[in-house]
């Protein structure tokens, strides 16, 4: 039984807040002490761990981070060894910090556990039994997510935990996509969305193995992540309904068949379809205009293409470990803004239509064609 999702009440799983305190017997540098999983590896970290390499990499400091993070990519193909070595120090540098967040989840020592009291025991034991990691999302989709990767691997083998495997996955950018596309019945494609707090990622899944990629939007939470106004959020939900619509009527105009369902992956934790109480972020703001919100945008979206349709909301840590399922001890963990966390689930998943077996189209086999 995983206690973050079979049990209530429920705790949220997040890796944003896991404290890292210590850990006895591992040398932990003074500066990344009492830091959290967000401030230590969410992008913001990331990009200033750039800025101190900036004059090695060749890079301007002043770039904001996103245009930080795209140029530092490049940074590994240079014809330069000395720009090539310097990366490479960066993303093994961000694996080191990776490994110590595990180790603080897979040891579950008690100076780490006090500061996340809303955790209790049956939660730390479940992450005592992880050995795989999968990391995907932004960051770890370009160069630097496997030598973080590997990096991190090693550090935790070498300190207790032989079996434990962390790798990137292929498609590590687009899993939430391929998570939603589960959920894509036999007979017709599905439109699928990822609302990031970066992006939003759009895709047509042909089948629950086959995405179409479309590209990708700017984030509606650019000017509300740290907003509570009430109209902010308002601009926040017609911009949402505006993308879904606008790529459906785009889709069908170009003769796609398209089935009566989709799937919205949020940035936000839900439960049973709509937002925690306790996760008022970008998305979780969303919480304030009905008692549902999948009921809620099935409503809005299928009044305004004036055709009924069924929306299904998922968490984009669930939705990125929807392609592993049935693989236990497992996690799956994204890493962009901010991180997100899924466990995959049972090795079936049934919707309101069909059965999908990952043993017939395991993530590898997927295929992804961009939409030009």
């Amino acid at each position: 039984m995983n206690p973050f999702t079979d049990a209530a009440p429920f705790v949220i799983p997040s890796m944003n807040r896991v404290r890292l305190v210590d850990l006895p017997g591992v040398p932990i540098p003074l500066a990344w002490r009492s830091k959290t999983g967000y401030q230590l590896l969410g992008s913001r970290a990331l990009a200033a761990q750039i800025r101190r390499q900036a004059g090695p990499l060749h890079l301007s400091a002043n770039l904001p981070d996103s245009d930080l993070i795209r140029c530092f990519d490049t940074c590994f193909t240079e014809d330069d060894q000395a720009i090539r070595a310097a990366a490479q120090c960066v993303a093994e540098e961000y694996g080191r910090k990776l490994a110590l967040h595990l180790l603080t989840l897979l040891r579950g020592d008690p100076v780490n556990r006090a500061v996340r009291p809303d955790w209790q025991a049956e939660h730390w034991a479940f992450w005592a039994q992880i050995r795989t990691v999968y990391t995907g999302g932004g960051l770890m989709a370009g160069h630097l997510g496997p030598i973080a990767a590997a990096t991190a691997q090693t550090f935790i083998r070498c300190h207790g935990f032989p079996d434990v495997t962390v790798t990137v996955p292929p498609h590590a950018a687009h899993l939430p996509l391929f998570g939603a596309a589960r959920l894509t019945p036999p007979d017709a494609a599905m439109l699928v969305f990822d609302f990031g707090q970066t992006a939003v990622k759009r895709a047509i899944a042909q089948s629950p193995h086959h995405l179409d990629l479309l590209p990708s939007l700017p984030t509606p939470c650019a000017n509300t992540h740290s907003s509570t106004d009430p109209d902010a959020a308002a601009l926040l939900r017609d911009r949402l309904i505006d993308i879904v619509a606008d790529t459906w009527t785009a889709a069908a105009a170009q003769a796609v068949p398209l089935a009566d369902s989709l799937a919205i992956v949020l940035a936000c934790y839900l439960l049973h379809g709509q937002p925690r109480p306790e996760d008022w972020g970008c998305y979780g703001r969303l919480q304030q205009f009905a008692p549902h919100l999948q009921t809620y945008l099935s409503q809005q979206i299928s009044q305004r293409l004036n055709r009924p349709l069924h929306i299904t909301l998922l968490h984009d840590g669930q939705a990125a470990a929807m392609p592993f399922a049935g693989q236990a001890q497992t996690a799956v963990i994204t890493f962009g803004t901010a991180l997100g966390i899924g466990f995959p689930p049972p090795s079936t998943i049934e919707n309101r239509q069909s059965t999908i077996d990952n043993r017939k189209s395991p993530i590898e086999n997927y295929q992804l064609t961009i939409d030009p």
